[in-house]
């Protein structure tokens, strides 16, 4: 029996600029049968930045509530805070029911593109870039504090795809906060990847960003 694989992707926002969650390290391809997709924002908040029409459900039985939807052939939720277990928790929960599948398959991969605080053009360099790292660690501890508390124990990959020159957060400091979250280890794929991005208001785009893959692992 072939055992289906899933991903967990974070802080997504308009379904066009999605996480690529099938990139593997050395430009290989991971094919997933199933991607659970999180957005920050609540639902209301989502829909009108984006403009997208989906017919949304609460899922049931699930603490803390969440609103989720399927977009084309994925599962979002809506809502998801990466900084708190309870709430990474709930998402995994909610796409095991939607996809019958365990706890293991989606939380073993996690995926993200270029996490940053909301109006960080508004401080300083160095202001910006500390509470991009305390942000990442905050996530990490957040991912394995759900782990634990989903009762799974495994090797949890935690792919970021961030520039190493990312003046948001740089190389050095991405992995100092990945590695202060918890990591047991980290490392950057020597490739390159292009991706059009989302700005956090869902007013702009930005086109063929050069983007570096990173990946923490947790053993749980």
């Amino acid at each position: 029996m072939t055992k289906l694989k899933g991903a967990l992707t974070i802080a997504e926002g308009h379904p066009d600029f999605k996480t690529d969650a099938d990139i593997v390290f050395n430009n290989g391809r991971d094919k997933k049968d199933f991607i659970l997709r999180t957005t920050c924002d609540d639902i209301g908040v989502w829909k009108s930045k984006h403009g997208v029409s989906i017919s949304a459900f609460k899922a049931k039985g699930v603490a803390p509530q969440k609103w989720a939807a399927k977009i084309e052939n994925d599962y979002w939720v809506f809502g998801i805070d990466a900084t708190k277990a309870d709430d990474i928790f709930a998402a995994v929960k909610i796409g095991m029911a939607c996809y019958d599948a365990k706890a293991s398959d989606l939380i073993s991969d996690i995926y993200l593109k270029n996490l940053n605080i909301e109006n960080d053009n508004q401080i300083g360099v160095d202001v910006r870039i500390k509470a991009n790292q305390k942000l990442y660690e905050g996530v990490c501890k957040a991912i394995t504090q759900a782990a634990k508390l989903l009762g799974v124990q495994v090797i949890v990959n935690f792919y970021v795809f961030s520039n190493i020159k990312n003046f948001k957060i740089p190389k050095e400091n991405l992995h100092e906060a990945l590695k202060n979250g918890g990591a047991d280890s980290v490392e950057t794929d020597n490739t390159s990847h292009k991706f059009s991005v989302g700005s956090n208001d869902g007013k702009r785009v930005f086109e063929n960003l050069i983007s570096h893959m990173h990946l923490a692992k947790f053993k749980i």
